[in-house]
C-alpha cells in the first residue's frame, strides 16, 4: 500500500496529538481529582468541627424529651453541605444513640468513638467517608461523639464531567488540527511538490524551455530551481551535442573538399604527365603533384596528432633548441607567402641568441606556423602581418598580429574548439578544416603554456602564445 506524503504526515500528526492528548488528559484528570478530593476532605473536616458543638448541645438538652428538636437541628446542618449524607450520635463505646435517617447501623469502633481527637475514615480512593468528631460538654465530660457520613458521589460526578469535557474538547481540537494541517500541507507542500513533479515530467519529455512558476524561498523553491538548472544544463548539453554533430558534418564536408582538391589536381597533372614532351614540363608537373602530396600529408599528420593528444597518453619528446634560431626558421617559411600575397611583413625577434628552450620542434612549428598561416590567410592584399617574439616575466611571448577580417565577439569563444571555422561552410572562402587553432592550443598546453586572442571585427586580430622557459 502506497502512502503519500500528506497521508504519512497526517498519520504521524494524529499519533502525536493522541499521545499528547492522552498525557494532558491524564495530568488534568489527576490534578483535578486530587484538588477536588482535597477540597472535599478539608470541607468535611471543617464542617464537622463547626457543627458538632450545636448538634451535641441540642442532643444533651433534648435527648430525654424526644428526637424532633434534635432532628430539626441536624437537618439544618445537613442542608448546608450536600456532601454530608447523614449525621449520627454515638456513645464512647460506639453504640448508636441517634441517626438522622433512622437507620440501624453497626456500632462504631470504640477506639474511634472514645478518642479525644477527630478521627477520619477514608476509602480506597483517598476520600474521607466518615468523620468521628468528639463532643465535650460544658463540664468537660466526653460521653458522646458525632459521626458524619460523607459522600464522594458529587465530586466523582464533577470528575466525570471534566473528563467528558476534556475528551470532547480534545476530539474537536484533534479534528480541527488534522483538518487544518491537511489543508496547510496540501496548499503549501503537496500542491507545490506536485507542480514541480509535473514540470519535471514536462521537461523530461523534451520541453527544456518550460519554466516552473515558483517564487518560494524554501526547500521546495530550491528544488524547483534545481529542476530548472537541470533543464538548462540538459538544454545546453543537447545544444553542444548538436553543435558537435553539426561541426562533424561540416568537418566531413570540408575534409572531403580538402582531399578532393589535391587529388583532383594530382589526377589532372598525372594525365598531363603522360602527354609531356619535355623534361622541363615534366618537372613542373611533378612539383605541382608534390605540393598536393604535402598538403595531404599535413592534413593527415594534423588529424593524427590531435587523435594522439586526445587519447591522453602522449609524451612529447622535447629537444633543447636555440629559441631565437628556431623562431627565425619558422617565420622565414612564411615571409615569402606573405610577400606573394602583397602583405606588409614585419618580423621582430628579441629573444637572446643563446637562450635554449625545451620543446618538441615539429609540434611547436605546427602550433606557431598555424597562427602565422591564419594571419596571412585572413588578411586581404595590401594588409599587414606582424610577428614579435620576446622574453617577458620568465616566459617566451610569441605574438602574431594582422590587419585582416577580424573575429566577431560571438566567434571568439569557439575559436579553439575542434572543427570550428570562422567562415560559413556554404560559402567556402578559405582553405582549412577547422583544426589548426585547436591543434595549436593542444600543443602549447602540452608545453605548459597558453594561447590568448584579441580581435576587432574588420580591423584585425592578435594571437599571443606564452611558453614558460
Amino acid at each position: 500500500m502506497r502512502l503519500g506524503i500528506r497521508a504519512k504526515v497526517l498519520l504521524l500528526l494524529s499519533l502525536s496529538l493522541i499521545l499528547i492528548f492522552a498525557l494532558i488528559t491524564y495530568l488534568l484528570v489527576t490534578q483535578n481529582t486530587t484538588r477536588l478530593r482535597s477540597s472535599l476532605n478539608e470541607q468535611s473536616k471543617s464542617f464537622a468541627a463547626l457543627a458538632t458543638r450545636p448538634i451535641g448541645d441540642t442532643f444533651v438538652l433534648y435527648k430525654d424529651s424526644g428526637k424532633i428538636r434534635i432532628t430539626q437541628q441536624v437537618n439544618k446542618f445537613l442542608e448546608l453541605d450536600p456532601d454530608v449524607t447523614a449525621i449520627r450520635i454515638v456513645g464512647v463505646d460506639g453504640t448508636q444513640l441517634f441517626d438522622s435517617k433512622d437507620r440501624n447501623n453497626p456500632p462504631v469502633e470504640p477506639k474511634l468513638a472514645s478518642a479525644f481527637e477527630p478521627q477520619f475514615v477514608t476509602n480506597n480512593k483517598g476520600y474521607v467517608e466518615q468523620v468521628v468528631q468528639p463532643f465535650f460538654e460544658d463540664s468537660g465530660a466526653h460521653r458522646y461523639s458525632v459521626v458524619y457520613d460523607i459522600s464522594s458521589k458529587r465530586v466523582e460526578q464533577n470528575v466525570s464531567e471534566v473528563i467528558r469535557l476534556i475528551f470532547s474538547t480534545g476530539a474537536a481540537v484533534l479534528v480541527i488540527s488534522i483538518s487544518s494541517t491537511g489543508f496547510m500541507l496540501n496548499r503549501f507542500f503537496v500542491r507545490p511538490l506536485k507542480d514541480v513533479s509535473k514540470s519535471a515530467n514536462i521537461i523530461s519529455s523534451g520541453d527544456f524551455d518550460h519554466r516552473i512558476t515558483s517564487k518560494r524561498r524554501d526547500e521546495i523553491g530550491d528544488l524547483a530551481q534545481s529542476v530548472e538548472k537541470m533543464a538548462d544544463f540538459l538544454k545546453a548539453d543537447i545544444a553542444k551535442l548538436r553543435e558537435v554533430d553539426k561541426l562533424k558534418s561540416e568537418f566531413m564536408m570540408i575534409t572531403s573538399h580538402n582531399l578532393r582538391t589535391p587529388l583532383t589536381i594530382m589526377q589532372g597533372y598525372v594525365d598531363m604527365a603522360e602527354d609531356a614532351t619535355t623534361t622541363e614540363e615534366l618537372k613542373k608537373i611533378i612539383k605541382t603533384i608534390e605540393e598536393s602530396v604535402v598538403r595531404l600529408h599535413l592534413l593527415a599528420e594534423n588529424v593524427l596528432t590531435i587523435s594522439t593528444f586526445e587519447a591522453g597518453n602522449t609524451v612529447l619528446h622535447k629537444d633543447s633548441v636555440l629559441a631565437a634560431e628556431f623562431i627565425n626558421r619558422v617565420c622565414s617559411e612564411f615571409e615569402t607567402l606573405a610577400k606573394k600575397k602583397k602583405l606588409g611583413w614585419n618580423f621582430v625577434n628579441n629573444v637572446p641568441d643563446e637562450l635554449k628552450l625545451p620543446i618538441s620542434t615539429n609540434n611547436m612549428r605546427s602550433a606557431l606556423g598555424n597562427l602565422i598561416d591564419n594571419a596571412i590567410k585572413f588578411t586581404q592584399s595590401e594588409g599587414s602581418v606582424s610577428v614579435v617574439s620576446e622574453i617577458k616575466d620568465g616566459q617566451l611571448v610569441f605574438k602574431v598580429s594582422d590587419s585582416g577580417v577580424g573575429i566577431s565577439p560571438d566567434e571568439i569563444p569557439k575559436l579553439f574548439t575542434k572543427f570550428h571555422r570562422g567562415t560559413s561552410t556554404l560559402s567556402y572562402d578559405y582553405e582549412g578544416v577547422g583544426i589548426g587553432l585547436y591543434l595549436s592550443k593542444l600543443i602549447v598546453e602540452q608545453h605548459g603554456g597558453k594561447v590568448e586572442v584579441q580581435s576587432v571585427l574588420r580591423k584585425g586580430s592578435v594571437f599571443t602564445v606564452y611558453i614558460p622557459l
